[in-house]
């Protein structure tokens, strides 16, 4: 059986969006492949739904610690592993590290690791990774435009997916008439501020955020109708979350390929999201609203519309869970597999 190295920052559930799918991918790939992660941290080593996981020290900078000094504990932790394939999720340590190594290498690019433009240091580092690597992917059709552009590398699209079994409706919970739901970060680039300004003007629904405030750069007001769950480290809490709300909103200035409007939308949620990311799934008026972004007033306009219409809410709720069903992972796994073989 061959030897498969996922290579990822974190690990869920304190991970992102990049970190998520790099777990995904692996724990359904155990069946072909002999199949380890590597990751940063201060666990052991451990063995996880049959996925073996590396982790090394979190020593920062990380790209410049791992191939300088913490080298030789990479060499020693993979002297047995002698994996076939590398998969490095963004190219930032791992791609750079593992450029040189004589195997077959795939970087993914999932957004804020590639755009916008990096300091010089980080941009050499970067192009290293993508042009040592074998294949070059992303998730969206916009970003693999601009790695090509910017990077003059061949990239692939590779969409990322969801369980649609845990994100799903769920029957004895019940939807809530006046809740806007907002789930992820609480920064400037997520449009925050903007959400913030739609609820000061519609007072008579509910906003509710779910998200890390570790990383908060947007400081989210007390007011009686703004609700701060912070981050629910439970799934089914979360998805319990989605089914409580009448409708989403994601009014973030630009995504890559947004699983939290999948996740969503696999719940059965109408869902209003810029376009920049969010439209690579979302056709506007059929599946979702999407607006423009940075502004408030469309962003309350359409809230006010979803909630108002009840009809084209149910329409926009069905259309959506439909979608969604595109997007699981046990379906987007050929692709994965097509990559691998083809490597």
């Amino acid at each position: 059986m061959k030897r498969l190295l996922v290579c990822s920052a974190r690990l869920p559930p304190v991970s992102g969006g990049a970190e998520q799918v790099a777990w995904e991918t692996s724990k359904r790939l155990v069946n072909d492949y002999e199949v380890h992660i590597l990751a940063v941290g201060n666990a052991h080593t451990s063995l996880r739904e049959k996925v073996q996981i590396h982790y090394v020290p979190p020593i920062r900078p990380y790209t410049l610690s791992f191939a300088t000094v913490l080298r030789p504990k990479l060499n020693a932790e993979f002297k047995d592993v002698s994996p076939d394939i590398i998969h490095s999720h963004i190219p930032l340590p791992w791609g750079y590290v593992f450029a040189a190594v004589r195997c077959a290498k795939i970087v993914t690019c999932h957004g804020e690791d590639v755009y916008p433009k990096q300091r010089y240091a980080t941009r050499f580092f970067t192009e290293r990774a993508l042009r040592k690597a074998d294949v070059v992917t992303a998730p969206s059709k916009w970003l693999a435009d601009c790695i090509e552009d910017d990077y003059k590398v061949t990239c692939r699209v590779l969409p990322n997916g969801i369980d649609t079994s845990i994100f799903a409706p769920m029957k004895k919970v019940s939807q809530r008439s006046d809740v806007v739901l907002y789930v992820g970060r609480r920064a400037i680039r997520k449009g925050i501020k903007e959400l913030v300004e739609a609820a000061k003007k519609l007072k008579q629904y509910e906003f509710w955020f779910v998200g890390d405030s570790e990383a908060s750069s947007v400081e989210i007001p007390a007011l009686p109708n703004i609700k701060v769950l912070g981050f629910v480290e439970s799934l089914r809490d979360l998805v319990t979350c989605y089914n409580q709300a009448t409708l989403c909103a994601f009014p973030s200035h630009w995504e890559n390929f947004p699983v939290v409007g999948l996740e969503a939308m696999a719940c059965g949620k109408a869902v209003i999201a810029t376009r920049l990311g969010f439209s690579e799934y979302i056709l506007d008026g059929s599946e979702g609203i999407l607006i423009e972004p940075g502004s408030s007033e469309e962003l309350a306009r359409s809230i006010e519309y979803l909630m108002n219409d009840q009809t084209k809410r149910k329409r926009l709720e069905q259309n959506a869970r439909e979608k969604a069903l595109r997007y699981d992972w046990n379906a987007l796994m050929v692709q994965y597999r097509k990559l691998y073989e083809e490597c």
